[in-house]
C-alpha cells in the first residue's frame, strides 16, 4: 500500500494514553513516536483476539480514563 493510499488517522489521545506512550517509549527508547503507537495497536489487537489476557476497565469517557497502576509502574518519575 502506497503512502498516499493509506488511511490518515488523527491522534489526539487522552491522558492514560499519553502515558502509556510514555511507558513504551522506555521499552522501545529509540522507537519514534509512529512506530510505538503502530506497536501498541498491533499488539492490543492481538491480545484481544487471542483472548488470554485481560485489558484495564476503562469507564466512563476517555478523558477520565487512568491507566492501570501496574502500567504506570513503567513510567520514569521526572525529576523537577
Amino acid at each position: 500500500m502506497t503512502k498516499r493510499d493509506r488511511p490518515r488517522v488523527d491522534y489526539t489521545p487522552c491522558q492514560a494514553a499519553l502515558e502509556a506512550l510514555q511507558a513504551a517509549r522506555t521499552l522501545y527508547p529509540k522507537a519514534n513516536t509512529q512506530a510505538l503507537i503502530d506497536r501498541l495497536v498491533i499488539t492490543g489487537l492481538s491480545a484481544l483476539v487471542h483472548g488470554k489476557w485481560q485489558p484495564p476497565s476503562l469507564w466512563g469517557t476517555r478523558e477520565r480514563w487512568k491507566l492501570p497502576d501496574d502500567l504506570r509502574e513503567q513510567i520514569p518519575v521526572q525529576s523537577g
